[in-house]
């Protein structure tokens, strides 16, 4: 009989976390779809804001892809900025992000930075590509701000280009919704 609650235990898991997958998260002001095949997510709260880690593995190599969203109190409400005033705060943060990824990286190139819109407000999206551990990395991140909220989005991947699940990530980024 306990054995049968643990083997139930375990099945009611395994449907939970594949659920997860393939799933709307709520991600601060926002809702991201999640790509099919990226793990369930792992989150932590730090210095005023949350974090939350989706990875796409492939079986074949150690490599994986990253979706990353972090969530920040920015103290103040965007939402009254002209879209001016939402593009150059988001690029100001992106910057931030950007060269926060720059100092973890060897040969650390960033592309331009672009304006675009996510959820129907002016954001900021960079392109970057580096070497970790002696191996090329790509990555893409994307800034918007939303309420009071400085949300920073972004997908990485081994490899010189972007691959199929960062692409997967990018159209779940640039298709997230208010909530």
């Amino acid at each position: 009989m306990r054995n049968q609650a643990v083997v139930s235990g375990f099945i009611g898991l395994a449907v939970l976390l594949s659920a997860a997958r393939g799933l709307a998260a709520d991600i601060g002001p926002l809702v991201l779809a999640v790509p099919e095949g990226f793990d369930a997510p792992a989150s932590s709260d730090h210095d005023g804001g949350v974090t939350t880690v989706w990875i796409k593995r492939r079986p074949a190599t150690a490599d994986s892809t990253l979706l990353q969203v972090s969530v920040l109190d920015g103290g103040a409400a965007y939402d009254e900025a002209g879209a001016d005033d939402h593009f150059e705060g988001a690029r100001h943060y992106l910057l931030e992000f950007v060269r926060a990824v720059g100092r973890t990286e060897d040969h650390f190139e960033l592309e331009t930075i672009e304006r675009v819109s996510l959820a129907g407000t002016p954001a900021a999206r960079a392109r970057w590509t580096g070497m970790v551990a002696d191996k090329p990395v790509v990555g893409v991140m994307y800034c918007v701000l939303v309420g009071r909220s400085i949300v920073n989005l972004r997908t990485e991947d081994a490899g010189p280009t972007i691959t199929p699940a960062m692409y997967g990530a990018i159209a779940a980024i640039e298709g997230v919704k208010r909530h």
